[in-house]
């Protein structure tokens, strides 16, 4: 992958309308590796394994029984008490330890069991001391295994002083292509798109069957997945956002249904089968017992529920999660946790404000970047749709922590950190974990995305001759992971390119549009990008700082048409009039459509028919409409 892009404009952007940002900030000089709290928290941790170290070499130094020497040297490396053992059972006990440890470090990373690394080390070295009892151990391990693990900590440290270097070039390089580079985000006004393309219906028509069923029941979706991207969570959370950026980008006009899709997912968010992995995750990362999943931490629960409370609120106009004990969790008939859509947010920055850092983690102990803005999103859709000053009381501290702490030298982004020790895992950064936040920093800090967009076109992304996306994806993490979404194919690539095309749609960066909705139909069936494609320009940053036109809060609503008979892919009203595309969704029919909104007393007439109907006392109306497969209803007021 050649670290090559144009450092002009992408697409016409002289004719999209002003920058937002005069010009694109450079990455800032760093002459440390780490921010203070960061450097603060590993000089802690580095400090916790010298004295391991120490109190292990003890009985070396102190020349105690082997099984002590087993015991300690167990400490200092995965399997090294088996080393000292010697013999084909000791390489064998060596090599399980060693491969008990990487497992245990993954699901530690996966799950939050703190405790369990230590444990198996601790467990692996008694296992080892029991085993050598009443033999002698390897005389040359005792010596050779501390200064081998004392010399991988040196390599390790001057490969990260190394890594440090490299990254202040690149920033520095990258300066230059930055200070070239023409702002991509272009305002725009707030207009509603054209109506659905076929392959959009289709996954529209998914998302409306799963979401439109019942609260308790559960078919169609996948539980096969109880703790990672595939959970219930993050299932309920794609289908509430997409369904709402649809309503704000094509169906601002259409409640009915659409609302009900989306407060239906809203409920199964509180569903206990929802958030049940709570309690287990905070006993074994927090050691806690608490089965109030909001109430500490667990950011991938409350920042992404507030996000679909704020997107449904904004996109339709109504908030009928706004009253006391709307939103209630409960654990069994005597337990429940009762909130509201204010009181849930509460909840968020109380957790800002725990931790000095002033991010919080989702799974226990491990902060990561994408949650931590998606958390700021859902308090700043809050504010702007009820007045609160949410972001207010998390202060500047946020904004320092993206900046000193989570930011590297050569602009790129740390997606997950261990609150604790400090340390990160480098296999998630990368074009899925750091495209993945682009659309949640464009309402906030508009001149950070250009910049971290820019970034991950230097060094990830560019355009092919053929027009289709070359892409470098990181191996051992996100971006090859197969998809999360079980009605896609398990195309692994999926992952990463679905994140390029939500930050390029929300950039409004119409050439890595066009490249990666090129590859990602050439992969699959033309209509596969479609399928993907809910936003446009500036969507999550106008659904926070510009809520709804007023024609769009005070015009013609469709509020009632039945499903799946009647599938709406279109519906705007400039204020005074009303336009709809509508879809059979079972063949042509005569369906029932419900109006409101309209002005009491006043006639309307469908362009289209001819036909006419008078609004009510209460601006409501409906009508008898024969729907053919692709049918265009234009209503307009005569009186």
């Amino acid at each position: 992958m050649a670290t090559r892009l144009t450092e002009g404009t992408s697409g016409d952007l002289r004719a999209a309308g002003p920058r937002i940002v005069s010009s694109i900030p450079p990455i800032p000089p760093r002459e440390r590796a780490h921010g203070p709290l960061t450097a603060r928290r590993l000089r802690r941790f580095y400090l916790g394994l010298a004295v391991v170290f120490a109190l292990a070499v003890l009985p070396v130094v102190l020349g105690m029984s082997a099984q002590w020497k087993a015991f300690g040297l167990g400490l200092i490396f995965p399997g090294g008490g088996f080393l000292y053992a010697g013999g084909v059972v000791g390489v064998l006990g060596a090599l399980a330890s060693i491969a008990a440890f990487a497992v245990i470090l993954f699901i530690w990373w996966a799950r939050g069991p703190i405790i369990a690394p230590p444990g198996v080390l601790v467990g692996t070295a008694l296992l080892s001391a029991a085993w050598i009892e009443g033999r002698a151990g390897v005389a040359f391990v005792e010596y050779a295994l501390p200064a081998g693990v004392l010399a991988a900590f040196g390599v390790m440290a001057l490969k990260r002083r190394a890594h440090f270097v490299r990254q202040q070039a690149r920033g520095e390089e990258l300066n230059r292509v930055i200070a070239r580079a023409e702002p991509i985000l272009r305002d725009a006004p707030v207009e509603a798109g054209p109506e659905m393309p076929e392959g959009q219906i289709g996954e529209y028509r998914r998302m409306l069957d799963l979401a439109l069923q019942p609260v308790d029941s559960w078919t169609g979706f996948s539980t096969g997945d109880t703790w990672q991207d595939g959970a219930l969570r993050y299932q309920i959370c794609t289908m509430s956002w997409n369904l709402a950026f649809g309503q704000y980008t094509q169906l601002p006009a259409f409640h009915g249904y659409l609302n009900t899709a989306q407060e239906n997912l809203i409920r199964k968010h509180v569903d206990r089968k929802t958030w049940n992995y709570w309690f287990w995750e905070s006993l074994w990362g927090n050691l806690k017992l608490e089965k109030n999943p909001v109430a500490t931490d667990n950011i991938m629960l409350s920042g992404f529920m507030g996000v679909s409370l704020g997107l449904f609120e904004t996109a339709s106009g109504t908030s009928p999660f706004a009253g006391k004990d709307a939103l209630t969790f409960r654990w069994d008939e005597k337990t429940a946790f009762p909130y509201s859509h204010e009181t849930l947010m509460d909840e968020v920055v109380k957790n800002f404000r725990r931790y000095d850092i002033g991010w919080f983690p989702c799974e226990p102990r491990w902060i990561y970047s994408m949650c931590n803005l998606v958390g700021r999103t859902a308090l700043a859709l809050h504010d702007a749709r009820n007045g609160t000053d949410m972001i207010g009381k998390v202060g500047d501290r946020f904004e320092q922590t993206m900046e000193q702490e989570m930011m590297m030298a050569d602009g790129r982004v740390k997606v997950c950190t261990s609150s604790p020790f400090g340390f990160t895992v480098p296999s998630l950064s990368g074009l899925f974990g750091e495209t993945w936040g682009i659309r949640f920093l464009t309402p906030h800090a508009p001149d950070q995305a250009e910049r971290l967009w820019q970034v991950l076109k230097q060094d990830f992304i560019a355009r092919r001759p053929d027009g289709t996306l070359d892409f470098k994806l990181l191996p051992l993490g996100w971006d090859t992971r197969k998809p999360a979404n079980f009605s896609f194919a398990q195309w692994p690539e999926l992952n990463p390119l679905t994140m390029v095309l939500w930050a390029a749609l929300e950039m409004g960066d119409e050439e890595i549009i066009a490249a990666t909705r090129e590859s990602i139909d050439a992969q699959y069936n033309p209509g596969m990008a479609d399928a993907l494609t809910w936003t446009r320009r500036n969507t999550v940053r106008d659904m926070v700082n510009k809520g709804l036109p007023e024609a769009w809060k005070t015009g013609p609503l469709l509020v009632e048409a039945c499903y799946p008979e009647t599938i709406v892919t279109r519906a705007v009203s400039d204020g005074r009039d009303l336009s709809l595309v509508l879809r059979a969704g079972e063949g042509p029919a005569r369906v029932s459509l419900g109006f409101a909104r309209l002005v009491p007393g006043t006639r309307y007439r469908v362009v289209q028919t001819g036909q006419e109907l008078q609004a009510g006392p209460d601006g409501k109306a409906a009508l008898a409409f024969d729907l053919d497969m692709r049918s265009e209803l234009h209503l307009v007021s005569v009186s």
